[in-house]
């Protein structure tokens, strides 16, 4: 390890990547995250600045910043990488991208990037990486090298440059005014946007001010994509086939009807794009959504003991946030992997379970070690002891949680949600609102499932208590209460709880709420599940239906009598003794009266 400082530039759309790249990176001592940005313009502010940097790390997937303008979030990566290059061009750039498409690595290489890795590369190869790149060296991984072309030597310009598309003068002319243009407007936005920041007083002055500015925001907004547009799609990065297609003179002279194939090839791209691009939008503000419920409370409000709950609340924050990480880079995976909805079903177990394995590695460390209790001198791997219990987590939590393979399939291919009986499309208030609940659920048991490993195998390791545990939790006397308490809600929840939901076509599902965590129930056909109830289970049902069916009559009956009972008391009996009482007072009251005539 060099003895050198980096200073790096993090340029990144999703804020919990970047949080998580952040974090990891603040355990070397030579690589410190100087700023980070998530958007073309947040990025040439920052350059434009007084620091300087060894090192910028970029992701061409810049996401709904970007898809807002009506640009997709590789175009606009490869054109900050040729706009860095053309001003810095002494400064280092890592790309991290989840494609590794042989054209894509080309041209990435080509505008002079000195590094390319997969997202999701090894730790200890991405470190590798930007160290490499940082000293001043190129890197390429071994993946991308492989799924490319083994025999391309990537760091020799000159054999890229073959294997790329040659440019004509009017494509590079019509290219450079295009980025010119995009240039110009991104500056004065940049600029506008800095301004924006400077008035938050509450002056009458300033607020008009800010009204001005956030008017000109939208206006250089609305020029950008109205630009990139009527230029954009005609001006391709170098790796686009747009230099490949046939001139408008060439179309004439062919057929009309192989013309008419190519527009409708064409309008169905744009209208894949266009559904894609929606996809990514409700994703992206859902992920925004989901990031601020978890900066506020995550007290537990639902009556019920989660694993969660023995965890200072910056551990638990921390565990969240990197289970909402896994899951967003596992709908990525999938949606690169071109998953078909019939092999989606499929793949359910195997998907949550790398999900939970990824947690717990990069929520302890995949080299986390603790004294073994049995043998001081010997040191026990503890993500190795957790991922141990997988059959146990897969049967008590991970086949429990509900509507993820809804919710998968309403992300990755548009389906239509199931809402209380009816259908909600994606998008729609409705649609929005039940994925909300369902990722809330998902992102709390998937965490309940990387402390219950835990709570089983390293309880009471002091080193664990110190570094994990709430202050009052500290004592063994508490642990083992609070353990007594889970084992009650395991047996509670698997003989009673779920065989009652299950009845009653219901789900329990667990979501952050203004006040802390919070337990909410929606409506869901369980018909199958209650067919196949047997035992315990099936007896709690039958003693809920007959509940239902005697409870009625029995409270029918007992009116019947109680108002029977009544009327006995008040018209028979009290009128009985109504009568009896007059004539004892009547009598009482002659015979008074006689008294005095006698005297």
């Amino acid at each position: 390890m060099s003895d050198e400082l980096y200073k790096l530039l993090l340029i990144d759309a999703d804020r919990i990547f970047r949080m998580g790249m952040r974090s990891w990176l603040a355990q070397f001592s030579d690589l410190e995250v100087v700023e980070e940005g998530e958007t073309v313009a947040e990025a040439v502010g920052i350059l434009q600045g007084e620091l300087d940097f060894d090192l910028v790390i970029l992701d061409l997937n810049l996401g709904a910043k970007n898809l807002e303008l009506g640009e997709s979030s590789q175009q606009s990566g490869l054109d900050l990488c040729q706009r860095l290059k053309f001003e810095y061009p002494k400064l280092p750039i890592l790309l991290l991208s989840s494609s590794q498409s042989p054209e894509l690595v080309r041209t990435a290489w080509q505008v002079g990037v000195e590094g390319f890795c997969l997202k999701g590369t090894n730790p200890d190869e991405l470190i590798i990486a930007i160290r490499q790149v940082a000293s001043g060296s190129r890197y390429l991984s071994d993946r991308i090298r492989l799924s490319t072309e083994p025999s391309a030597q990537f760091n020799q310009s000159d054999s890229l440059q073959k294997n790329l598309p040659e440019q004509t003068v009017v494509a590079i002319v019509r290219r450079n005014f295009y980025l010119s243009g995009i240039r110009g407007i991104d500056r004065v936005l940049a600029e506008v946007k800095a301004n924006l920041a400077n008035t938050n007083n509450y002056q009458l002055g300033d607020q008009i001010t800010k009204m001005v500015l956030a008017g000109q925001a939208r206006e250089l907004q609305a020029a950008r994509w109205l630009f990139n547009r009527l230029w954009g799609q005609k001006t391709a990065p170098v790796n686009d086939t747009a230099s490949n297609v046939p001139s408008i003179f060439e179309e004439i002279s062919k057929p009309n009807l192989e013309i008419s194939d190519r527009l409708a090839d064409t309008s169905q791209n744009q209208s894949e794009q266009k559904s894609s691009n929606n996809a990514l939008a409700v994703q992206a503000s859902l992920w925004d959504k989901t990031v601020n419920k978890l900066q506020s409370s995550l007290l537990n409000s639902s009556k019920t003991p989660l694993e969660i709950d023995v965890l200072k609340d910056e551990k638990k924050r921390q565990l969240l946030y990197i289970a909402l990480r896994q899951i967003e880079q596992s709908i990525t995976d999938l949606r690169f992997s071109q998953i078909s909805p019939s092999q989606l079903e499929v793949k359910i177990p195997d998907i949550l379970k790398s999900i939970w394995q990824e947690t717990v590695i990069n929520f302890f460390g995949k080299y986390y070690a603790l004294n073994d209790l049995a043998n001081i001198d010997t040191e026990v791997n503890v993500v190795d002891v957790l991922l141990n219990d997988v059959v146990i987590i897969q049967i008590e939590f991970l086949d429990k949680i509900p509507q993820f393979d809804n919710f998968l399939s309403h992300l990755l291919f548009e389906t239509e949600l199931v809402v209380d009986n009816s259908t909600a499309a994606i998008g729609t208030t409705e649609a929005m609102q039940r994925l909300e609940l369902i990722l809330d659920n998902l992102i709390i048991q998937i965490a309940n499932a990387v402390i219950q490993p835990l709570l089983n195998n390293f309880a009471n390791a002091e080193e664990i208590k110190h570094n994990f545990y709430r202050y009052n939790l500290l004592a063994t006397r508490e642990i083992e209460r609070f353990r007594n308490d889970l084992s009650w809600k395991y047996r509670l929840e698997k003989y009673i709880t779920d065989p009652q939901l299950i009845f009653e076509s219901r789900h329990m599902l667990l979501t952050f709420a203004d006040r802390g965590i919070k337990k909410v129930s929606i409506y869901t056909p369980r018909n199958q599940e209650l067919q196949n109830l047997e035992g315990v289970k099936l007896a709690v049902t039958l003693a809920l239906e007959l509940q239902d069916a005697i409870a009625p009559r029995l409270k029918s009956a007992i009116a019947f009598i109680g108002s029977g009972f009544v009327y006995v008391l008040t018209n028979v009996i009290g009128r009985g003794i109504g009568l009896i009482g007059r004539g004892v007072v009547q009598g009482i009251g002659n015979a008074w009266q006689d008294s005095r005539t006698k005297k």
